[in-house]
């Protein structure tokens, strides 16, 4: 069975989330959790997981953010197609 969602990335996203799992492989399994979770249920409509849309924030800026611990997962959502943006440390997330 396929997701509803597809999940893409920028290279944006893909060189901080090499940059910040170096040494960090939990954040390689948080991840592979987030993407899981954002393959069925990016808007959070079962009220179940850590996510919010932000205020203030254009599309394809990431209006959407997933929160991990201490780690903010910030992307977009347009039709089918859920685009990462970013992940970073909450203290440089904004």
């Amino acid at each position: 069975m396929s997701s509803p969602f597809r999940v893409l990335t920028t290279p944006a996203f893909e060189r901080e989330f090499r940059k910040s799992s170096k040494g960090n492989p939990e954040l390689l399994t948080a991840l592979e959790q987030s993407l899981t979770i954002l393959q069925e249920d990016p808007h959070n409509r079962s009220g179940q997981h850590q996510i919010k849309k932000l205020a203030g924030v254009k599309a394809g800026e990431g209006q959407w953010r997933l929160r991990w611990r201490d780690y903010r997962l910030r992307y977009d959502i347009f039709g089918e197609d859920v685009v990462l943006h970013s992940f970073r440390h909450r203290r440089e997330a904004y």
